[in-house]
């Protein structure tokens, strides 16, 4: 499952082949490394400063 989820792969999809009912109890079964963690934070972090920097600019503060 973990090598899944770090490939890419959505994880409803991962969710669907493993059999599980509910998102928490995929989660309970997936142990993604830190570096996966720390990227996938990073992109989220640098994808929401940017929006909150263009939107910004834009109001012409």
């Amino acid at each position: 499952m973990t090598h899944l989820i770090e490939a890419g792969y959505d994880p409803l999809f991962v969710q669907q082949q493993v059999g599980h009912s509910y998102a928490s109890t995929t989660s309970l079964y997936t142990s993604v490394s830190s570096d996966f963690r720390t990227r996938t934070l990073r992109r989220v972090l640098d994808g929401t400063i940017g929006r909150a920097l263009g939107a910004t600019g834009k109001e012409g503060i």
